[in-house]
């Protein structure tokens, strides 16, 4: 009897091990991992790092800016996979979407087949800050096209075609994923607006969102004019989701918000129900419908759902959920040749040309693109135009350019 127990204690100690003869080594399960992201000088000073308002899970830290990265289950570097980039609302940073009193991202997106990316956010409202026209310090929309994504690339193995990649994020965190998708329409199959604040002008009893943040109690002044420059200029309007849902006219986009009744996802529920509440019933929910009009006008492709929830996390991991149960990963265009943006950047990516402003644009310039045929409305100023080989055109705007003929130089 006594070897008999011996043996059945052999047994179980090698198939919990994955030793057992033709057995294969356990599933290795998701991995959750911190890297850092530097900026490039002048971007994003420490400052800016951690959350620029009161908040319990971000508060500020030494430079360089840095990134959480929750690697798949059976993860291995010789092979590909889809890429999320999961950005953080106000008040938080790059650590809230794994905290496992919030985010709980290992659970939230446990089974998730691609890598997800949690790259630093802060407060900035993902854009390079007007600041009386200077248009940076901090620059977080330059921090993100310019190096985070590159630095993705270069050290993640993520698989090529759009239909791979999405962009996904809450509360503030919706706005930078509907603004940076339409920033790189060509990379990003798919936008995922969490409880997004995707409206910056429509807001009852408010004429825009800059009379209603600074109501939040920071620990260093916040003046939204310093980010999108004065209410109603072109600054604002270049930086609005609803302004600029044009160009997401060949992306996927899913968008989700709350109504205002408190709910739960089966987990303990957070702390600040009563007052996140009133924020998903009079501010988001009036954004999902702004913002979801303003797609279906453009003839975007979206799909939407409201459910009962407030503002907390119980209602943003349900959220998230519901947005991988979608697909971010469906098949996608991947090479149109008819296409608008709009824009106030002084240089970008659309499609694999490329942009860059003489001086920076004086209002919102819209490129437009029928076949071979390239439309640059007003800018202010000259642009030049660099294809996918090489060629550059440099032009006065308002400018009609012929793509089919060579001006290389």
């Amino acid at each position: 009897m006594r070897a008999r127990r011996i043996a059945l204690a052999a047994t179980a100690l090698a198939i919990v091990s994955g030793l057992t003869w033709g057995m294969a080594p356990a599933a290795q399960a998701n991995r959750l991992v911190q890297t850092t992201i530097p900026a490039r000088p002048g971007q994003i000073s420490d400052v800016w790092l951690g959350s620029v308002l009161n908040a319990e899970h971000a508060p500020p830290y030494p430079g360089p800016p840095r990134a959480k990265v929750l690697l798949p289950d059976n993860y291995s570097p010789t092979r590909k996979y889809p890429l999320l980039v999961l950005l953080a609302g106000a008040s938080s940073d790059y650590r809230t979407w794994a905290d496992e009193e919030l985010g709980r991202i290992r659970t939230t997106a446990a089974g998730f087949p691609g890598i997800i990316v949690m790259p630093e956010g802060a407060t900035g409202f993902y854009t390079d800050w007007w600041n009386g026209g200077r248009r940076g310090n901090p620059s977080w929309e330059s921090y993100y096209l310019d190096v985070v994504i590159p630095e993705i690339l270069k050290r993640y193995p993520i698989r090529e075609e759009r239909r791979w990649h999405a962009i996904a994020g809450v509360s503030m965190g919706g706005l930078g994923a509907a603004y940076l998708g339409g920033r790189l329409p060509g990379f990003f199959g798919s936008v995922v607006t969490i409880s997004g604040l995707t409206d910056l002008e429509l807001y009852p009893g408010e004429t825009n969102i800059a009379a209603v943040v600074p109501a939040i109690n920071a620990r260093r002044p916040l003046d939204l004019t310093a980010v999108f420059g004065p209410a109603g200029g072109f600054y604002a309007a270049g930086h609005n989701p609803v302004r600029l849902a044009a160009n997401l006219h060949h992306t996927r986009v899913f968008m989700a918000s709350g109504d205002g009744r408190p709910t739960s996802d089966g987990e303990p529920m957070d702390n600040n129900v009563v007052s996140d509440a009133p924020t998903e019933a009079a501010l988001i929910r009036p954004a999902f419908d702004s913002y979801r009009r303003a797609l279906r006008r453009a003839g975007v492709r979206v799909d939407g759902t409201v459910h009962a929830g407030i503002h907390d996390f119980a209602n943003f991991r349900r959220e998230l959920r519901d947005a991988i149960a979608w697909d971010l990963f469906a098949p996608v265009p991947t090479d149109p040749v008819d296409w608008v943006n709009d824009t106030v950047a002084t240089r970008g990516q659309l499609w694999g040309l490329e942009y860059r402003f003489d001086v920076a644009p004086n209002r919102l310039v819209r490129f437009r693109r029928a076949g071979h045929t390239l439309h640059v409305s007003p800018a202010g100023g000259a642009v030049t135009i660099t294809d996918a080989h090489g060629c550059r055109r440099h032009v006065a705007t308002p400018a009609l350019i012929d793509l089919q003929v060579p001006a290389c130089r």
